[in-house]
Order: structure tokens, then C-alpha cells, then sequence
């Protein structure tokens, strides 16, 4: 087999560097995972990241690198104690942060805004916090910090209702909020070390999901509801690397619940064309809609204007014709094509290309729509793919000057995985830009 080792293969890179010894593979790990945990507990330390943007790029950085060396080096690896120290720092890293009050994204307050508006008995749906209707619940913690305050909310009927149960045992609790979500983050971790023992894939890769800083800081930072996002993906991809494709679309159906997107990942099931695949997840949408309140719960104005109005930094189609639904239109071609080739791996080797896709397809990649992504680097890991995990992240130089604007270099930094990839693509299929290649014994 022949591969550059620049192109899509981690695994080849590893071969290409020379396999290190296992001795010195572990003095690796332990210095990566040191270096990761202390850029986490220093990003910690900072009250307002938004006040502090070169700070968060340097230290966001610096966590990457040893991220990376850490992935490197555990790739083919199998032992015990390998597995010890990719939790160990794991979890130290998630403990760090959770401390931490958002604030490169203040999202999470609105989870708990939403809550308390729907705790007092009011429709989150309608209104607005701005809203005179809903005066006499503002505060000076919560509402201050809420984004779009005069949008209506966004987040689907399940969110609501999840929201709503963490608020009842914490009310405007933010840090409970960042818990709860972060636990759920946990189970997908669980389950992502379950996948690739099912798939017999070296335990090693865990360390590009357990490790990797765009989801520790979007999760355990600013505690985004994708961790409940990664808990779907990875529980439909475990079931149907199971064989069980009937309960991966249940999965899947609740994923779509939380976040539409998930369920493009339908398309890959292997047992796709079964009526039992599709009813099940269908169902599991109308079940999990009426249980919520019912269809007319469904925020969908406002996610459109959310769509449409929001333009933080524009996918690929936007980027260049700024009309949301040509964006979307260009996702799902590709989810067609995707989906249309000829399906021999599993569902996880298959989501990273879907998944990836539709994220820089879509109308704006905010860092945390590309966390999803992540359990599927594991399984099947691509050098583009896990380096746009840290260079998306240079879209907080956001904050760098005002008015609020992402630079062109920091496009061009965010971008430049995905562009190399494409051109060694081209290069492989129609021979252009030649150059020398490396030999690497397939295993």
C-alpha cells in the first residue's frame, strides 16, 4: 500500500515516523497528557476568555499540540496502563474545566433562562427575555448574560424538558447545568471505548476522543447541549456495530430530538432498507415530540431565523454566496452522495465523512457543531479531519479587535486541513502535482 503521509491516514503517519518504542511511547503519553491537563487548568483560571482571546488562542493551542502527540503515540497501542493514563488525564482535564463560568459561548445560560421561564409556569416558546411578559424573572447572574435576548428560544421540545429536570434539582444553577451535560459527555466516552473494542480497534485511539481539546473546552468549558448529541452518535454507532441497527435508529431518532442533524446518519445504517429501521426512528421522533407537548412545540421560526439572521463564521457555501439555503441544499447533496456510494465498512467508518461534510457545508461552523464529529475520528482517523478539531478553534480571534470579526488569516488558519486534503484528493485522482511518495507495508 502507498499513502503520502500528509494525507488521511493517522495510522500512517505512525508507520511513517517509525513506531516508538513502548517505554518511550509511554514517557510520551505522560508528558502530552501533563502538558494537556495544565493548558485546561489554566484556560480555567481565566474569568472572561472573551477579554482574554490571545490568552484562550495560545493555551487552546499549546493543549492541541500535546493532544496531538499524545494521539500519535497511542495509536496502535493496546495495554492496560495505556488505557489508565488516557482516562486518568481525561478526567482530570474535564475536572479542570467544569468549574469554570462560560464565556467564549454563553449558551448554557439560556438553557437555564429557559428553564426558569418554564418553571414559572410561561411557554418558553413565546417570548422573547426581552419580552415585558416575562420582566419580572430577570436577574442580574442569568439574564445579563444571555445571547439573542431578544430571539425566541431555539432549542427543540426534548432540550426543554432536560433543562427543565436539571433545573429541578438545581435551579439557575448554571455549574449544574455544565454537570449535568458534562455526564452525559462521560457516557459517551464509555461508549466510544466500547466501539472500538467491538470493532477490535486498538483501545490507544481513545486518546483522539478522550483527549481532544475542542470537545473538553465546547463540553466542559462552555457546556454545550451537543454532549448530549455525542451520547446519540455514539450509542447508534456501538448498537450497529452490534448488528442491531433496529435500536441504533432509536438512537438516532433521539439525537434528532436534541439536534436535527443526527439523523442523516440513518443513511448509513446497514440495515437502511429494512421498513423496521425507519419506523422505529420515526417513531421515536413522534413519540418523543407529542411527549414534549406536540408538534406545534417545534421552534421552527425561530430556528429558521436563527439559520438565516446568525453569521458568526459561514460555511463553505456561505462563505462565498451568502444565502442559507443554497448552504443547505449543498449539505444535503453531499449527504446524497455520501449516502448513495456503495456501503461495505460499519456506520462509524463511515459518520467521520458524513459528519464532516455537512458541518462545513452548513450555513455557519460554530466550534462546537464540529464536536459530533470527534467519536468518529477514533474509529477512523484522518490527519485533516482531527487537525480542523484545533484550527476551527481559531474562530474565537472573533474577539481579537472590534467590532467582532474573524480575521481572514484565522479563515485561512481553520481552513488549511481541509484544502491540503482536497488537493492530495486531486492529486491521487487525476495525477496532478507530483511529488514523492512514501511507502508504508499495509498491516
Amino acid at each position: 500500500m502507498r499513502v503520502y503521509p500528509s494525507a488521511v491516514s493517522a495510522h500512517a503517519v505512525v508507520a511513517w515516523l517509525g513506531a516508538p518504542t513502548t517505554g518511550r511511547a509511554f514517557t510520551i503519553l505522560l508528558v502530552a497528557g501533563a502538558g494537556l491537563a495544565t493548558a485546561c487548568w489554566r484556560l480555567a483560571q481565566e474569568s472572561n476568555l472573551v477579554l482574554a482571546p490571545r490568552t484562550f488562542l495560545v493555551l487552546f493551542a499549546l493543549a492541541w499540540l500535546a493532544y496531538a502527540l499524545g494521539a500519535l503515540v497511542t495509536a496502535r497501542l493496546r495495554s492496560r496502563i495505556t488505557v489508565v493514563v488516557i482516562l486518568a488525564v481525561a478526567v482530570v482535564s474535564r475536572v479542570v474545566l467544569l468549574p469554570a463560568l462560560p464565556s467564549l459561548s454563553t449558551d448554557a445560560y439560556r438553557y437555564v433562562w429557559d428553564a426558569r421561564v418554564s418553571s414559572a409556569g410561561i411557554d418558553p416558546y413565546a417570548y422573547a427575555p426581552v419580552a415585558p411578559e416575562v420582566v419580572g424573572l430577570r436577574d442580574t447572574n442569568i439574564f445579563p448574560r444571555l445571547n439573542h435576548s431578544t430571539w425566541r428560544t431555539v432549542y427543540p421540545p426534548v432540550t426543554q424538558a432536560f433543562f427543565r429536570a436539571v433545573y429541578r434539582l438545581a435551579p439557575d444553577n448554571v455549574l449544574a447545568m455544565k454537570l449535568a451535560l458534562g455526564l452525559a459527555e462521560l457516557l459517551a466516552l464509555a461508549l466510544v471505548a466500547l466501539l472500538l473494542r467491538t470493532l477490535d480497534l486498538p483501545i490507544g485511539r481513545l486518546t483522539i476522543y478522550a483527549w481532544n481539546p475542542l470537545l473538553l473546552i465546547e463540553v466542559w468549558g462552555s457546556g454545550h447541549l451537543d454532549a448530549l448529541v455525542l451520547v446519540a452518535v455514539t450509542a447508534a454507532a456501538l448498537t450497529s456495530a452490534q448488528r442491531r441497527d433496529d435500536l441504533a435508529a432509536i438512537f438516532l431518532g433521539l439525537g434528532a430530538l436534541v439536534k436535527i442533524y443526527p439523523a442523516v446518519l440513518l443513511l448509513l445504517l446497514p440495515g437502511r432498507r429494512r421498513i423496521s429501521v425507519w419506523a422505529l426512528f420515526a417513531g421515536t421522533v413522534i413519540v418523543g415530540t407529542f411527549a414534549a407537548g406536540g408538534l406545534g412545540r417545534w421552534p421552527i421560526t425561530p430556528i429558521w431565523r436563527y439559520i438565516g439572521d446568525e453569521y458568526f463564521n459561514p460555511g463553505l457555501v456561505r462563505t462565498f454566496v451568502n444565502e442559507p439555503l443554497l448552504a443547505l441544499a449543498a449539505a444535503a447533496a453531499w449527504v446524497v452522495v455520501i449516502a448513495s456510494r456503495r456501503h461495505d465498512a460499519s456506520l462509524a467508518a463511515q459518520a467521520g465523512a458524513m459528519a464532516a461534510g455537512v458541518i462545513v457545508l452548513g450555513a455557519n461552523v460554530f466550534p462546537w457543531y464540529v464536536v459530533w464529529l470527534v467519536p468518529f475520528l477514533a474509529v477512523t482517523p484522518s490527519i485533516a479531519l482531527i487537525t480542523f478539531t484545533g484550527t476551527v478553534g481559531f474562530a474565537y480571534s472573533f474577539f481579537l479587535s472590534e467590532p467582532w470579526a474573524i480575521p481572514t488569516w484565522a479563515r485561512l488558519v481553520e481552513a488549511a486541513p481541509l484544502a491540503f486534503a482536497a488537493v492530495l484528493k486531486l492529486r491521487d485522482a487525476f495525477g496532478w502535482l507530483p511529488g514523492p511518495r512514501v511507502s508504508v507495508r499495509a498491516e
